[in-house]
């Protein structure tokens, strides 16, 4: 068992306590190099000579993981600590100044990355071209937990069931509908009543608990229906792509699919029925303590999701370009 001795005449650098935290948590130094462009030559570096200032092993292999060193695990209690206060420093000079600067660390979860979060964010670095994003995308099982809450400034959620929690502020919602291409629907026939959802096939969302329930409601009556399928996919791009590609029905939020059903890609089926509203929630980390680019990031998030808001930024969609296999389109999907 390592001893940690720290030679108080050799500070340690804040840039290898960082890589040491960002090692920590992905116990890889090539996963660190590949998330933060960093050369991983240079992680290494950092840890051999945090290492040799300490006088200990910071990290043990295990298979193809590291795990961190009894004298490690106390380190990164100190080390966040250090980082945090450094940054904290940081943030109180920005706040001396006329613009909002600096880090912002959202965390979210993952589902819609490409065609929500990152076009949201970038509409704010138009605005705020001064601040820096670090967006990170976590399962709703592991994103609130205590560890992931310290790292973050705040924390955007898709109806994560816990966001009602610490005074989250409700920003948007949407509701999952059906949808299908046109010909699908021309092969299969178009069904008329839930019932015969039955005679369809599905494109379907695999949560983690098994295949995601279509919860469906018209008026007062509500449906609950798991239909047949031999196509499952975790990743909702995935399922819109086999919808587009005319492989089966699929349950998506109408955000989602705005365009593809504005080119005629797909079509909503059983327009009278959809899911209840899906909450899109901001929750901040440190509400009494708000900086200057925080603030201004509530801001904008609430302009941004207000009924009169043009977002003007590249979109993307499953679209439709060539597909040998029909005869009546052009396009394979991409």
């Amino acid at each position: 068992m390592g001893i940690l001795s720290i030679n108080m005449d050799d500070p340690m650098d804040v840039d290898a306590l960082d890589a040491f935290l960002k090692i920590a948590e992905y116990r890889s130094l090539s996963a660190v190099a590949k998330l933060y462009g960093v050369p991983k030559s240079t992680l290494s570096l950092r840890l051999k000579q945090l290492e040799g200032e300490l006088n200990t092993s910071l990290f043990l292999r295990e298979g193809r993981s590291l795990v961190l060193t009894e004298a490690g695990q106390t380190l990164r209690t100190h080390a966040a600590d250090i980082l945090g206060r450094c940054e904290a420093a940081r943030m109180a000079v920005a706040e001396t100044l006329d613009d909002a600067s600096g880090m912002l660390r959202i965390g979210a979860t993952g589902e819609f990355g490409t065609a929500f979060y990152s076009q949201m964010l970038f509409a704010f670095r138009r605005r705020y071209p001064k601040v820096q994003l670090d967006l990170s995308f976590f399962s709703p099982h592991t994103l609130y937990l205590p560890e992931r809450q310290e790292m973050m400034d705040a924390i955007i959620s898709w109806d994560d069931g816990n966001a009602g929690q610490g005074g989250a502020e409700q920003l948007w919602t949407d509701r999952f509908c059906l949808y299908a291409s046109r010909d699908y629907l021309a092969r299969m026939g178009t069904p008329a009543t839930p019932a015969e959802l039955e005679e369809h096939q599905a494109v379907m969302f695999r949560q983690p608990a098994g295949p995601q329930l279509w919860l469906l409601q018209r008026d007062a009556e509500t449906l609950s229906i798991l239909p047949r399928s031999d196509l499952f996919a975790n990743e909702y791009w995935t399922v819109k792509y086999f919808a587009v590609a005319s492989e089966g029905i699929a349950y998506l939020p109408s955000f989602f699919t705005q365009i593809e059903c504005e080119r005629g890609d797909l079509v909503r089926v059983l327009p009278g029925w959809e899911s209840a509203q899906q909450r899109v929630t901001l929750r901040v980390m440190r509400p009494s303590a708000l900086s200057r680019r925080m603030g201004a990031f509530i801001d904008f998030c609430r302009d941004y999701f207000s009924p009169g808001y043009v977002f003007n930024g590249p979109r993307y969609y499953v679209e439709t370009i060539f597909n040998p296999t029909n005869t009546t389109q052009t396009g394979e999907q991409r």
